[in-house]
């Protein structure tokens, strides 16, 4: 048996303006196909109806997982680039980022948790940013080392929490057993402790 190689793209879709019917996987896949049909004619068609799919699709981010042969990845990333509409009731201006290709799904969930904890991240400091600002002319003349030191304390303290929040809530989405490693570490160390209470037993 041949193994069948495939590619899993990562898009991201950027909207002009907030979607107001709710977007599913079946939309994306018929304005992949319209669009594979304008570029690529028949052929075009006939290689992707049975390969393309959508795996995954994340409304509130706007993520995407689409699948493909591993033959077919340049053609999917150029329809890709030429989308400027999504198909709907009524349809929807946007544009289509590829984020990364990988090949397994494996590697785009890795990569889609990565990249949700530095968002995460990136928007904390946007906030810590934006109330520096704020309390900045409140304050007049008296300003000390020791608050502006406990305050950066607390903000670092707060990204600490935001991020093991985010990497609790994807590794448990995606079903990673964080503590496996843990109790077999600490199975060892137990083994070891009898063999030597055995041993000392035995002088």
């Amino acid at each position: 048996m041949v193994r069948v190689k495939r590619r899993y793209f990562v898009f991201q879709f950027h909207f002009h303006s907030k979607p107001l019917n709710i977007i599913k996987s079946s939309n994306i896949h018929t304005t992949f196909e319209t669009m594979i049909s304008r570029l690529y004619g028949d052929i075009g068609v006939a290689r992707f109806i049975r390969n393309l799919s959508v795996i995954y699709y994340n409304p509130s981010t706007h993520t995407a997982i689409v699948r493909c042969l591993r033959d077919d990845k340049h053609m999917l990333q150029t329809t890709a680039t030429f989308i400027s509409k999504l198909i709907l009731n009524d349809p929807i201006e946007c544009l289509i980022q590829t984020l990364h290709v990988g090949g397994s799904i494996r590697q785009c969930k890795k990569y889609l948790i990565n990249y949700s904890i530095e968002q995460l991240l990136a928007i904390n400091s946007q906030l810590i940013q934006q109330n520096q600002t704020q309390l900045t002319p409140q304050i007049l003349f008296k300003s000390k080392k020791k608050k502006t030191n406990n305050q950066q304390n607390q903000h670092s303290m707060d990204i600490d929490q935001d991020k093991q929040l985010a990497l609790q809530k994807l590794l448990a989405d995606s079903r990673i057993e964080s503590n496996s490693i843990v109790v077999f570490k600490n199975n060892n160390i137990d083994d070891n402790d009898d063999l030597g209470k055995r041993k000392r037993d035995d002088e």
